[in-house]
């Protein structure tokens, strides 16, 4: 499929072998109603742990929307409001990288994190959340789930997280979230050679 112009290959990156995604051509025949995405590059492990924890929600009989899906989705009149991007500031919007569709509820975000953000950055984006009184998951890397949620301070008090400097978990404990807005939960990958990979990433971050 390469050879008449159908796939991109990549071998740049030796711990993720080969990697193929469509040219424009590709994404024609495949009438997926999506254009060609962009060559991954840095981002080769995110959406690589992105398609992992997709697949894994597809498999468990999900619904899900890619970012570029809930993208498409909205560009066509008559879909409904949820599937929205959440306002993060006055200037952009937020999308977040997976949608959950179950049936008869409301959409839930469904973040992938490898790496923490700047607490701003972050808080910014809870906070959008919050507004919009829109349900997310955050799935994090070791780092990012105690930025999120906080951690033991060395006096063995609770050091709070981002989350719950935005109010989105209580003061004071490690608490994953549990009937609110918000979830926190470490990342769980399927593919061994990406879950390696992610926590090499974590760890030199």
């Amino acid at each position: 499929m390469a050879e008449p112009g159908q796939l991109h290959r990549s071998a740049g990156m030796r711990w993720a072998g080969t990697a193929v995604w469509p040219t424009e051509r590709g994404a024609r025949i495949a009438s997926t109603g999506l254009s060609a995405p962009s060559r991954p590059g840095e981002r080769l492990l995110h959406r690589l742990a992105l398609a992992d924890v997709g697949l894994a929600l597809e498999a468990a009989g999900r619904t899900i929307l890619t970012e570029r899906e809930a993208r498409s989705a909205e560009a066509v009149p008559g879909r409904p409001a949820e599937l929205l991007a959440v306002p993060a500031c006055a200037q952009a919007v937020h999308w977040p990288d997976l949608v959950l569709v179950p049936p008869g509820g409301p959409v839930v975000a469904v973040e992938v994190e490898l790496t923490p953000k700047s607490r701003g950055e972050l808080r910014a984006i809870l906070r959008a959340y919050q507004r919009a009184r829109r349900r997310v998951v955050y799935l994090g890397a070791a780092p990012v789930v105690r930025q999120l949620q906080g951690r033991p301070g060395s006096d063995g008090q609770w050091v709070d997280g981002v989350a719950q400097e935005a109010g989105l978990l209580p003061r004071g404990e490690p608490d994953p979230g549990a009937g609110g807005l918000l979830r926190v939960r470490p990342l769980v990958l399927t593919d061994p050679d990406v879950a390696r990979q992610v926590g090499r990433h974590a760890t030199r971050r």
